[in-house]
């Protein structure tokens, strides 16, 4: 067995961590977003926990849809695996 695949299992737990976390996340957003008409000063930290919350959903994403992960990739001009750079 490949040192680097990952059984079924073990996938499946850390699929579920990763949504949890995800979860967690909206959840903290969803708290802080009504606060911030009041306290201005939270907006980088809302922002900041805002990114990670993307973030983290586009490289699950990525993981569960690796083909629509390429095709975005090679929206934006980055190479394709295997492809060389052109010189």
């Amino acid at each position: 067995m490949n040192s680097t695949a990952i059984r079924e299992d073990d996938f499946d737990a850390i699929l579920v961590s990763e949504l949890e976390t995800l979860r967690q996340g909206e959840k903290r957003l969803q708290r802080l977003y009504p606060k911030l008409r009041k306290k201005p000063q939270l907006r980088e930290s809302f922002l900041r926990e805002l990114a990670e919350v993307q973030q983290r959903a586009e490289r699950l994403h990525a993981v569960l849809n690796p083909y629509e992960a390429f095709e975005a990739a090679a929206a934006i001009g980055y190479p394709s695996p295997g492809m060389s750079p052109a010189a």
